[in-house]
């Protein structure tokens, strides 16, 4: 009977999953952020996480191979050490942050390697054509918004929920317009990944899906796209170029000079393509403003810095980091007061406020600032240098199993690896500019682990878990 009950939730783990992607979606559309509803559904998907992760505990052996999971398990530690430590500031939501982080370090991420392959690509057609359908919708949304000029500004507490296009930046049904410019950048790759197998029909809707995310990364002006798109270009070309058939004849090293010549190129190419689509923009929307001032349908004359996409220098404080250089060095003075096991993630501002009244990210002409906007900037702070270390081990463990097994890869596995590295790498990147992956409930976070998982499974799979030609052949002598 028992056996029977953990089966059971064992296969009921990836309907979990999707709901799980689900919630961290919707926490980041404009239409659900903050309600009341979205909240119920958090508290229903950490209880049944709570529910599947004790009876995948049954099993714990399936998992204990997973790669690098004894260090995500010391980072729990490190970060449940810190968060005691600093109770005085307060501590519900610590353990809050800590629930989300076993979900994804243990049911969205570990993996048995026991299990075949196939199921692995299953889920993902499932997750990507799943993704792939919701970036579609809200990329077109958005666009409409975009035409129409249409915004929305809605406060909720200490903060708001903006929808459409406001201060020259396309939200549409995005609470935050870099992570939508982030999940466009993944929605291609996989757009791009599908395209070969699917039918004629579905080939040209992923070729409009495609067109539209990139006008939403443009049209949003996140430079954090900017950046994520460049590098997963650049990226996509060096690892494809590897295996061209032309360049397969050439010396290793000039094959890696070539490649990496025509990873820069797209990388730049890339970048004029968006910017390219971003003035397109900017045109069709003096030309949309003076056909309506003629008809007389706008009531009065705009500026036009009101009509184009693009924030001035003056709207991000005449500094290129939009106060990050500030913020990332408050957090090294915040560091320097709890080096060893750092403040924890949740409290930054009780804790500056008590003992570094006069740090940026609580003494500004802006205002309180509740994360480093770095993802590693945030481990820094958050766990001191035990966190950093134990993570700064995973990191090298997962690293060296890329770079010892993926080149070695036959070309469909090869294709399948490199498709599931260049989802993660666009996250990768968002961590240098915004708080992410790592104490988060994103939707990005979800992805990076998930596909994470997926990667590692594929690369560290047990060669006895495939057919040996040699063992059945001698069975037969």
């Amino acid at each position: 009977m028992r056996e029977k009950v953990v089966n059971f939730f064992d296969k009921g783990m990836f309907g979990y999953k999707m709901l799980y992607f689900v919630l961290v979606l919707l926490s980041f559309n404009s239409l659900c952020a903050r309600t009341t509803g979205l909240s119920y559904l958090t508290y229903i998907v950490a209880f049944l996480g709570a529910v599947f992760l004790v009876f995948r505990l049954f099993r714990w052996k399936n998992y204990i191979d997973t790669r690098g999971i004894l260090f995500l398990v010391l980072f729990c530690i490190s970060y449940a050490l810190s968060s005691i430590l600093m109770r005085q500031y307060g501590l519900m939501e610590n353990i809050q942050a800590m629930i989300w982080m076993v979900i994804q370090f243990f049911a969205v991420y570990a993996y048995d390697k026991s299990r075949a392959i196939s199921e692995d690509k299953r889920e993902i057609k499932i997750i990507g054509w799943f993704f792939i359908g919701y970036t579609f919708v809200l990329a077109a949304a958005a666009l409409v918004m975009f035409i129409v000029g249409y915004y929305h500004y809605r406060p909720v507490v200490d903060n708001a929920v903006i929808t459409g296009f406001l201060w020259n930046r396309l939200w549409g049904l995005y609470s935050d317009p870099n992570y939508g410019a982030v999940f466009s950048i993944i929605s291609c790759v996989m757009a791009g990944y599908f395209f070969k197998t699917a039918k004629k029909g579905l080939r040209v809707f992923l070729v409009i899906h495609a067109v539209l995310q990139i006008m939403y990364i443009a049209f949003s002006d996140s430079r954090t796209g900017l950046v994520a798109a460049a590098v997963t270009a650049a990226a996509a070309m060096f690892l494809i170029a590897l295996r061209l058939r032309r360049l397969k004849q050439m010396k290793t090293v000039l094959k890696g000079v070539v490649s990496f010549l025509l990873a820069v190129v797209l990388a730049v190419g890339s970048i004029g393509v968006v910017l390219g689509v971003q003035k397109g923009g900017n045109a069709f929307k003096v030309w949309q403003h003076e056909i309506q001032t003629q008809n007389g349908e706008e009531d009065k004359e705009k500026e036009e810095e009101e009509l184009l996409v693009g924030r001035t220098e003056a709207d991000i404080n005449n500094d290129i980091s939009n106060r990050r250089f500030a913020i990332w060095y408050s957090g090294y003075e915040i560091f320097k007061t709890s080096p060893l096991f750092g403040i924890s993630f949740r409290y930054y501002r009780e804790y500056a406020k008590d003992n570094l009244p006069n740090t940026y990210i609580v003494n500004n002409d802006f205002g309180e600032f509740g994360s480093m906007h770095n993802a590693f900037v945030d481990i820094f702070v958050s766990q001191g240098l035990l966190g950093c270390v134990i993570i700064l081990c995973f990191i090298v463990s997962v690293l060296t199993a890329v770079f010892r097994r993926l080149f070695k890869s036959d070309d469909e596995d090869y294709k399948y690896r490199v498709f599931l590295l260049l989802c993660i790498i666009p996250i990768f990147v968002s961590m240098m500019f915004y708080s992410e992956t790592f104490y988060m409930n994103t939707g990005g976070a979800f992805l990076f682990w998930a596909f994470l998982g997926y990667l590692m499974h594929s690369l560290t799979k047990d060669s006895k878990s495939k057919f040996d030609f040699k063992k059945a052949e001698e069975s037969h002598v």
